[in-house]
């Protein structure tokens, strides 16, 4: 269960408009060396942290975690068929049927306008 203290502190962290990019990056690092992915992916991506996020992807193409890839691949500019492709493999391996088949549903879109 996660230290309700550190959340309300991250939380407050994200509504400071003073916050700095570095702290966003160091905050977002942290939370990625703990595994907690869909909250670092906010912070790396306020911070603008491209090789963070792009560890994100990686780990969820991987581990077959759509939303975590969706959310990593629009901050670095586009979805790419070869990761989608495995995402939804490593999804259907690790019994995540539904983000296999959203992997899948986007690649079948050839009109998709969210490819690099």
């Amino acid at each position: 269960m996660p230290d309700s203290a550190a959340w309300e502190s991250r939380r407050a962290l994200t509504d400071n408009p003073a916050a700095s990019p570095e702290t966003f990056r160091r905050v977002g690092r942290e939370l990625l060396d703990l595994g907690q992915l869909a909250e670092a992916l906010e912070f790396l991506g306020r911070a603008g942290d491209e090789e963070g996020l792009a560890l994100i992807l990686e780990r969820a193409v991987a581990e077959g975690h759509f939303f975590l890839y969706q959310g990593a691949a629009a901050r670095l500019g586009g979805f790419k068929r070869a990761d989608l492709e495995k995402l939804a493999a490593s999804a259907e391996k690790n019994g995540l049927a539904l983000y296999a088949a959203q992997a899948r549903a986007l690649l079948a879109d050839a009109a998709a306008d969210c490819f690099k």
